[in-house]
């Protein structure tokens, strides 16, 4: 029974030296069109010692302010937690990628809070240790940075009490102050500038004149090869004379052909040649002088 009530005890009194000035959150957000979140933040507190109770309760303080400005994130799926230990402080660190919005969903009035309203992300949440030490309205701690939140929207940011650069806001307080933090910015990327947009249609315009002005450098250019190359052969006529003689020739080529065409198919009209030696019989009709001889 002693060993689970002092972790309790020790986790109490770490709680009362955060409160008092000892703890670290830094927080990096970015929200998405999709409703998501991406980021990463680190929760830790002072270890005063490195017993092993001491860190146990330093460990459970860091979980219990998680809880009450991030609610469950740390048990969102996606969400990655490691130990952190930097600089004397003791916590863990969450990494994120495209959680969505309910993930934080702190109970705490402070909490850590994320609303789409419209075409526009609504960021709310407050820091403050201030109430339970009476630290408030004393001489101001310095900031060293260990109590800041960075929030970046996907457009123009319309609307915040903190500082803006670009469309990211951040937040930033000594721990004897309480922190306000609010904001509201568009929940889709700005389009292109109207000066953007002139400067790239006037240089398509251009593109475009440099590619009509080439292709009509061309043309114009075969237009003149293309002239040029019948004025020299018109005057001469050597085309055309050259032209006649070969007309002339296929005409002499079919007459040529012609006989050897009507030959081919009647292989005797090789023979003919041979048949012209029959006119000779008509020499045969000399035998007509016999008739004398019955005169005699």
């Amino acid at each position: 029974m002693r060993r689970r009530i002092l972790p309790r005890i020790l986790a109490i009194g770490v709680l009362v030296l955060a409160l008092a000035g000892c703890v670290r959150f830094q927080a990096d957000l970015t929200l998405n069109p999709a409703n998501t979140v991406t980021g990463n933040v680190v929760v830790a507190v002072i270890l005063s010692d490195e017993t092993d109770e001491t860190r146990e309760g330093t460990l459970a303080t860091s979980e219990q302010i998680a809880a009450g400005l991030l609610g469950g994130l740390a048990t969102t799926p996606g969400v990655t937690s490691t130990e952190y230990e930097q600089d004397g402080y003791l916590g863990q660190r969450l990494e994120f990628t495209n959680v969505p919005l309910t993930a934080f969903s702190g109970t705490e009035p402070g909490a850590l809070h994320f609303e789409r309203v419209g075409d526009e992300f609504v960021f709310s949440g407050a820091i403050d240790f201030t109430g339970e030490t009476g630290t408030g309205g004393t001489e101001g701690a310095e900031d060293d940075g260990n109590l800041t939140v960075k929030v970046t929207f996907p457009g123009t940011v319309t609307e915040t009490d903190g500082t803006v650069q670009g469309t990211t806001v951040s937040w930033s307080t000594p721990i004897d102050q309480r922190l306000e933090m609010n904001a509201r910015g568009a929940a889709n990327a700005p389009g292109l500038p109207i000066g953007l947009i002139i400067g790239i249609v006037a240089a398509l315009l251009v593109v475009i004149a440099v590619v009509v002005g080439i292709l009509v450098l061309r043309s114009r250019r075969k237009a003149a090869a293309a002239g040029v190359a019948p004025a020299t052969l018109d005057p001469a006529f050597a085309a055309p004379a050259a032209a006649t003689p070969a007309v002339a020739a296929p005409a002499a080529a079919p007459a040529a052909v012609a006989p050897e065409v009507a030959g081919a198919p009647t292989p005797p009209a090789a023979t003919p040649p041979a048949e012209p030696k029959a006119p000779k019989a008509p020499r045969a009709p000399k035998a007509p002088k016999a008739p004398p001889t019955p005169d005699a």
